[in-house]
C-alpha cells in the first residue's frame, strides 16, 4: 500500500460516500472501487460494507481510517519540517476562496506574502462557502476564506472583514417602488438567499419582479450597469461602474444593516503544520480591508 491508499480510506471515512469520494479524488467510481478492493486484498481484512445510506466501515475499517489519518498528517508534517531545514521557507498552501473574495482581495494578499517568502507556492479553489467547508473536511484545501462557517464548529476561524450588500440601479429610484422594478437576479447561495428573503418581507407585501435571471454574479452586475434592472449588489462592485449607480442601504425590520462576513476557517490540525502556521498568522494580523482590488488601485 502507498500513501494514496491511505488518502483513499481516510476520505472514505469522512465522506462515507463511494460518488463522493470519487469527485474529491478526481478519479472514477470504478477505478475507486477497484483500488478499494485491492486494499482490502493487501490488508487481508473487509474495510467497509455498501448499504443504501453509502458506507459503513468494519472495525477493522475504523482502527484503518484512524490510522491512516495519524499517518497523513505526519507525512505532511515531515514533508514540511523538512523542506525548512537548511533554507528559505518553502512548500505548498492549498486555499480555498469564494468568487468576490479570490477575485478582490486574494491577488494582493498572496502578492504580499510572497514578497515576505517568494518560495511558497499557492494552489487556489474558486467555490462557494458550503462546498469550501466540504473541502476543508475532507482536507482537499487546508485554508477556506468563506462567507460562513456553518458546521464547521469546533475548528479554527477567524473574522477577516465585513461589507455592506445595497440596492443598485442605474436610474435614481425609491425603495417603496422596488416591487415594480425590473430586477435581476443570479444563483445564491443557501444562507444568502434565506438572508434575502427575509429582508425583502422586513420591507415589502409584495414579491419582486424578476424579469431576468443570469448566471452568476459578474454578468448580474454589468447588467445593472448597462441599465437594465436593479440588483442587490456587494459595495465593493460599484466603484466598478462606468456610470454612477445609484444605490441604497439595505436595513432590515431591526434596523441591522445587511452584512456579508468573510472568515478564515481551518482545521486546527493544520496549524500543527509550521507553513500553514506562518500563513495563518499573517493572514489574521494584516488589515484584510486593505487587500481590496479597487482600493489598490487608487
Amino acid at each position: 500500500m502507498d500513501e494514496r491508499d491511505w488518502q483513499i480510506i481516510s476520505l472514505l471515512y469522512k465522506n462515507k460516500n463511494i460518488t463522493k469520494t470519487a469527485n474529491n479524488l478526481y478519479i472514477s467510481q470504478p477505478a475507486l472501487t477497484g483500488r478499494i478492493k485491492q486494499i482490502e486484498q493487501d490488508l487481508g481484512v473487509s474495510i467497509l460494507t455498501r448499504s443504501n445510506r453509502g458506507v459503513e466501515f468494519t472495525p477493522q475499517g475504523v482502527f484503518a481510517a484512524e490510522f491512516a489519518n495519524r499517518l497523513l498528517e505526519e507525512i505532511s508534517n515531515f514533508r514540511e519540517n523538512l523542506s525548512g531545514l537548511g533554507k528559505d521557507v518553502a512548500g505548498v498552501i492549498k486555499i480555498g476562496a469564494t468568487s468576490i473574495i479570490g477575485r478582490y482581495y486574494l491577488p494582493a494578499l498572496l502578492e504580499d506574502f510572497n514578497k515576505k517568502y517568494p518560495l511558497v507556492k499557492f494552489n487556489i479553489s474558486i467555490h462557494p462557502s458550503a462546498e469550501l467547508l466540504k473541502m476543508l473536511k475532507s482536507d482537499i484545501v487546508d485554508f477556506g476564506i468563506v462567507k460562513h462557517c456553518k458546521g464547521f464548529e469546533g475548528e479554527e476561524k477567524r473574522l477577516l472583514t465585513t461589507y455592506n450588500v445595497v440596492i443598485a440601479n442605474y436610474a435614481p429610484f425609491e425603495m417603496k417602488d422596488l416591487p415594480d422594478m425590473r430586477q435581476i437576479s443570479y444563483p445564491y447561495e443557501d444562507q444568502y438567499r434565506e438572508l434575502l428573503r427575509r429582508w425583502w418581507n422586513d420591507n415589502f407585501t409584495r414579491p419582486p419582479k424578476v424579469t431576468s435571471k443570469v448566471a452568476n454574479l459578474d454578468l448580474c452586475k454589468e447588467m445593472v450597469f448597462n441599465g437594465l434592472g436593479f440588483s442587490v449588489l456587494p459595495e465593493i462592485l460599484i466603484p466598478e461602474s462606468p456610470v454612477p449607480l445609484y444605490t441604497k442601504e439595505m436595513l432590515f425590520k431591526d434596523g441591522s444593516p445587511f452584512e456579508r462576513k468573510t472568515w478564515l476557517a481551518c482545521k486546527k490540525s493544520v496549524l500543527r503544520r509550521p507553513l500553514p502556521k506562518l500563513f495563518f498568522d499573517f493572514v489574521t494580523a494584516s488589515d484584510f480591508k486593505s487587500y481590496l482590488r479597487s482600493r489598490n488601485r487608487k
